[in-house]
Order: structure tokens, then C-alpha cells, then sequence
């Protein structure tokens, strides 16, 4: 539900810094702290230095005067995937003999196994490194410990008891400017403490903290920017090859659009392909390979894609007048369900589970923009076999026999605690079409990137002029060119409307505004949430 609101006080900390009232009036809707005005006109956090991040470091310098050989656990998701690449091509540099491995999501599960450890102590391995995993895997660190090996522990999930390493890398225990940070992020702070940053690095790092989904202020600011740049003056043919046509500009939207689905795929299909091959892929130096793995990358996500259109289409058979949704079906993909979890929840506004039927056991994702997931699963945990992740994501396995359990706990616990949700809206701001011009949005566009927690608000703009439709073939796509102020501006909508709509000649669009870019022209394009024909018509 959409509610409609005017903004008719602009903030005074902005008044001396913006030229267009459509800067000053999209900042002042966003309502930014002091801290956060302070990093938009005045540039993103340096480096700070840190006790815990030098000591993270001094292993290095430990395990190098006593010959460690390093064994590098990781995960399975981009930030995964990254951080892994990242630590293996740091401590190669080093000068150190270094193995690393990522759990099969399907055969394994999340985060590293006893017998990952006793195999690679067997093997010699005697410094072990767990990247974006090990706040949670208690019995595993304490055979590490006991063992005699060193352990350092890099990640960003729940801490829900006391770790046991020798330093925990956590943004948690960092000072203000790292918190919220991913573990590719962390990674980066170790090199950038070493002196060993480098463009490969910060581009790494950016691409995992805008695919994890992290809050883009402070250091992460500082992340995604500069790897933005790094990205945009020569970047890595691994990511290079894996986009679907070339372009002439990286930005976090084609980051989180078109390369992360692409990390993320084969550890979600690990059923048909070797998420440690995709480390290997990061850290090549052989043209022809990058070439090749990514032929095979943009293949598998055509799989993916397909796979998932059909557990989306299953999944909204099961959407009920619950505050909570608990979907399930014995076709899907268990790879997949945090997809389908997220899209049914962005679509409902609701918290959404989505799982796949096992031997034995359900296992799934959840995606929530309204309540902690993480802390209701807590609640719930005599009902699971196993649960971990976030606020807004997490994953979890139930017994068959705790399933009915399952679900009337997590239902009623959030009809108990959470009556709020039933009142859910999305609130967008009115506009004038009068305000928007090219270089008003050019203006606010020099703010990106976009993204958590500094997102494009949404605007609400009516009475919009069709010059004429766009529209092409396929009823989920509708396009059309548009009078804005004394501009022409598209609207363009991915989902069905219907025909009297979709023929209109004048409309309410509730959209968020960029700027399109093609052939090195210019125009404004408003990506439409709902498109009305215009309450005076």
C-alpha cells in the first residue's frame, strides 16, 4: 500500500550547499544525520587505524616467521566468494603456501566442516582463516584451537555466543566507521592495514559489499565509490566477462544486476557445477579461461533464471491474508529459495520463508524488510535444526516433524508482536513535474552510488502527458514517452497492466527518477513501482 505525502519544509542543512529544489527536496525526504549530510558534501571516510584490524594483521607476520602453511574456509554467496579470492591472492603475495574451500550449499550447508579441518590438518595446514563463516561454527573452532593451529575468524553475521579464535575480525568490534561492513570489506581493511591493497582489492571489495547489500555510508561508502572508479578505469576481465553487453559505465545497478546473480549461481547450483572453480576463475591470469568459465557462468544463469520463474509462479498460488508467509513445495530448488523468498516478499511487503522439501527436513531462506528474521528465529529455535544469517535475510532447516510446529510459532509470534504490519505502507513523496529537469537530476545523481539505506525515494507524479506509447510484446514490459515540465521524459514498468492503462493518455506514475543512458544521449527515465490513468481523467 502506497500512501502519498508532501514535503513542505526543506531542511535548512542543505539550503546553502544545492542549486535545484529537486535536490534539496529528495535529500531533505530522506532524512539524513548530520554524519550523513557531512559525507555527502564532504567526501566518504579515510582509513581509520584499529587495534583489532592490526592484530588481524600481526598474524600475518606470526604465521610468517614461523612457516604457517594456511588453509582458507569461505562461503558460498558473492561477499563468499569474494573475500575467499581475496585472502588466497593476499596471502600468495605473502609468499605463503595457501589452500582454500568453499562448502557444497546442497551436500555440506553453510559454514566449515570438522571434516574440511581434519583433513587439511592432516595435510600439514596449520593457520586456518574462515571468511564470511565462523562467529557460529563453535565445535569447529575449538578443534582449531586445541590443535595447535592459528585461527583467525572474518565475518560479519549474528553473534549469538562467545568465539573462540585467536582474533575475530567482526565490524561489530570495530570503530563506528566499519560497522555494517561485509567480510570482503574486512578483508580489505587487513590488506589496506598490510599495505598490499591494490585496484584488484578495492574491486573485490566494492562488488561483494553492494551484492551482500550493505548500508552505503561510511567505509563502505568509501568502498563502493572507489571501486566504482577502479571498476570504471580498468576493470577485472572476470567481471568484464561476465556482463551481457558491454557498456561504457559500471554503476551499482549493473553490479548488483548483472555480476552478482552471476557469483551467486554457482554456489546456488552447486548441484551442477563447483563453486571452488569460481575462486580459481577470480584469481586467473589466463585469458582464455576467464572466457571460457564465464561462458559457463552466463550459461548456468540462464538456468537459473528459468528455475526460478517457475518456483516464483508456484509460490504466489501460496500468498494468503497471513502477516507471515511459510511457502513451500516439493519442486523447489533448494539453491534457490532465498530468490523466490525475496521476491515474493518485496512484491507482499510481507516477511516471507520460502523452502525445499528434503529427506527428512525442510531447508530455506527468509527475507524480511519489516521485522529481525534473525531474533524471531531465535525465538523459535527448539523448532529448528538449524537457523543463522541476518536481520533482513536468513536461512534455516526444520524437521518434518517440526514443521506444523514451525509455522504456527513464527505466525502467531508475528500476529502477537508485529500487529503494525497490517497497516505496512510504502511512503511516496508528491512532486511537480515542474522540478524535474536533466540537470536538476544530474545534480542529485552526483550522490551515487544508490542503495541500502540510501536509496532513490520514491515520488509520486500526476497528470503526466503521453506523447506517445512504447510498448512492445510482452504484457510484463510497458514503456511510454512522457511530458515532463518542458522535457520529454520515459516511463518504463515491468509487470502486467491492464489495456484502458496501458492506452492512456494521461498518467499517475509512482516511480523512481534516473537518468537513461544510451548512445551517448541523455534522457529522464522514471522507473515505475504503479502507473494509473490520471484521477482527472
Amino acid at each position: 500500500m502506497y500512501a502519498i505525502k508532501d514535503l513542505n519544509l526543506l531542511d535548512n542543512r542543505l539550503e546553502s550547499h544545492f542549486h535545484y529544489e529537486y535536490t534539496k527536496l529528495m535529500l531533505s525526504s530522506m532524512n539524513l544525520s548530520d554524519s550523513q549530510i557531512d559525507q555527502l558534501v564532504n567526501g566518504c571516510p579515510l582509513f581509520e587505524d584499529s587495534q583489532l584490524i592490526n592484530d588481524a594483521a600481526n598474524l600475518f607476520n606470526v604465521a610468517k616467521r614461523e612457516n604457517r602453511k594456511i588453509m582458507i574456509c569461505g562461503d558460498y554467496d558473492a561477499d563468499g566468494i569474494c573475500s575467499t579470492s581475496m585472502m588466497v591472492d593476499l596471502c600468495q603475495r605473502l609468499g605463503f603456501t595457501v589452500g582454500y574451500y568453499i562448502p557444497d550449499r546442497l551436500k555440506e550447508g553453510y559454514g566449515t566442516k570438522e571434516a574440511t579441518i581434519q583433513s587439511a590438518l592432516e595435510k600439514g595446514y596449520n593457520f586456518f582463516i574462515l571468511v564470511d563463516n565462523g562467529v557460529s561454527t563453535h565445535d569447529v573452532n575449538q578443534l582449531i584451537m586445541t590443535s595447535g593451529s592459528l585461527l583467525l575468524i572474518i565475518d560479519h553475521h549474528v553473534i549469538s555466543q562467545q568465539v573462540n579464535a585467536h582474533v575475530l575480525l567482526h565490524p561489530d568490534h570495530l570503530p563506528e566507521v566499519y560497522k555494517s561492513m561485509c567480510t570482503s570489506g574486512l578483508v580489505y581493511l587487513i590488506c589496506a592495514a598490510l599495505g598490499m591493497e591494490n585496484d584488484k582489492m578495492v574491486q573485490l571489495a566494492g562488488v561483494a559489499t553492494i551484492g551482500d547489500m550493505m548500508p552505503l555510508w561510511n567505509y563502505n561508502r568509501t568502498l563502493v565509490i572507489e571501486g566504482l572508479k577502479s571498476l570504471n578505469h580498468a576493470p577485472l576481465l572476470q567481471f568484464s566477462a561476465l556482463l551481457d553487453k558491454n557498456t561504457n559505465e559500471y554503476d551499482e545497478g549493473l553490479i548488483a544486476f548483472q555480476i552478482v546473480p552471476k557469483l551467486n549461481v554457482v554456489g546456488r547450483l552447486s548441484d551442477r557445477a563447483n563453486v571452488n572453480q569460481i575462486v580459481r576463475y577470480m584469481l586467473s591470469e589466463n585469458k582464455d579461461e576467464i572466457l571460457s568459465v564465464s561462458t559457463s557462468i552466463k550459461e548456468l544463469n540462464q538456468v537459473r533464471r528459468q528455475l526460478s520463474s517457475q518456483m516464483y509462479e508456484l509460490s504466489k498460488e501460496q500468498i494468503s491474508d497471513e502477516k507471515l508467509l511459510i511457502i513451500t513445495h516439493p519442486s523447489f530448488h533448494e539453491g534457490l529459495v532465498g530468490i523466490t523468498a525475496g521476491q515474493i516478499s518485496k512484491e507482499t511487503g510481507k516477511p516471507t520463508i520460502v523452502l525445499a522439501q528434503k529427506d527428512g527436513s525442510y531447508k530455506g531462506s527468509g527475507r524480511s524488510s519489516s521485522i529481525n528474521l534473525h531474533e524471531l528465529l531465535s525465538e523459535a529455535q527448539e523448532h529448528l535444526l538449524h537457523f543463522g544469517g541476518h536481520a533482513q535475510a536468513a536461512g534455516l532447516e526444520v524437521g518434518n516433524d517440526q514443521f506444523d510446529d514451525f509455522s504456527k510459532f513464527m505466525i502467531t509470534g508475528v500476529n502477537d508482536l508485529m500487529e503494525h504490519l497490517e497497516d505496512d505502507v510504502v511512503e511516496v513523496l508528491r512532486i511537480s513535474a515542474d522540478i524535474l529537469n536533466l540537470r536538476a537530476i544530474e545534480e542529485f545523481e552526483q550522490f551515487a552510488p544508490f542503495g541500502q539505506s540510501f536509496e532513490r525515494p520514491l515520488v509520486f507524479l500526476e497528470g503526466l502527458r503521453v506523447i506517445r506509447p512504447m510498448h512492445n510484446s510482452n504484457r510484463n514490459f510497458s514503456k511510454w514517452l512522457v511530458s515532463v515540465g518542458n522535457e520529454e521524459a520515459e516511463v518504463v514498468l515491468f509487470s502486467d497492466i491492464d489495456d484502458s492503462t496501458r492506452n492512456g493518455g494521461i498518467l499517475d506514475v509512482i516511480a523512481t527518477v534516473t537518468i537513461s543512458k544510451f548512445l551517448g544521449r541523455r534522457k529522464i527515465s522514471l522507473m515505475a513501482q504503479k502507473v494509473a490513468k490520471s484521477h482527472g481523467n
